[in-house]
């Protein structure tokens, strides 16, 4: 009985210190293909433009954004597009791939309605509705337990905090 407790206990502790993936911000409405800490694991990206540079996890464009390639070789992003990234998720050593970041510069793109066009009134308006609190850069950015948007007049990303327990180095 004693081994189980201990074992249990420390099944705990290494959950807190990695995270758990239940945490999920709840989909709102949206034209986007998936969604931040969406579980991609068994998706088939076949489909997709890869982004290419990244270590440690992949970058897809969204369907329909295809960069041009500059006289070096290198991928340039369309003017307007939606890029995911995809790494493992709530720890960097976890096993399932997850959306763990999206860039929005499309402005036909919508998040909580809102668009890279939206007002920081909008904005504001809308996120606190939704439980966001101000985060460390003032209005541009907006925080809901591990997950933040960040609104530039460039683009709108959406990001999930990922755990790095055994400090991989990439």
């Amino acid at each position: 009985m004693k081994k189980t407790f201990a074992l249990f206990l420390c099944m705990l502790l290494i959950t807190s210190l990695v995270g758990c993936s239940s945490d999920k911000l709840l989909k709102p409405k949206t034209n986007l293909e998936f969604w931040i800490a969406e579980n991609v694991e068994n998706f088939d990206f076949s489909e997709y433009q890869e982004k290419f540079g990244l270590m440690g996890g992949r970058q897809y464009y969204g369907k329909g954004y295809t960069p041009t390639i500059n006289e070096n070789g290198e991928q340039i992003d369309p003017e307007e597009c939606v890029i995911y990234t995809v790494t493992n998720y709530p720890d960097y050593t976890s096993r399932n791939s997850h959306i763990t970041q999206i860039v929005i510069t499309d402005p036909s793109v919508t998040v909580y309605g809102l668009t890279i066009h939206s007002s920081s009134g909008e904005i504001e308006t809308v996120l606190k509705n939704h439980g966001f609190k101000s985060g460390r850069i003032g209005k541009r950015e907006w925080v809901k337990g591990k997950f933040h948007i960040v609104f530039t007049e460039e683009a709108i990303t959406i990001s999930v905090d990922v755990s790095n327990f055994w400090r991989i180095q990439f």
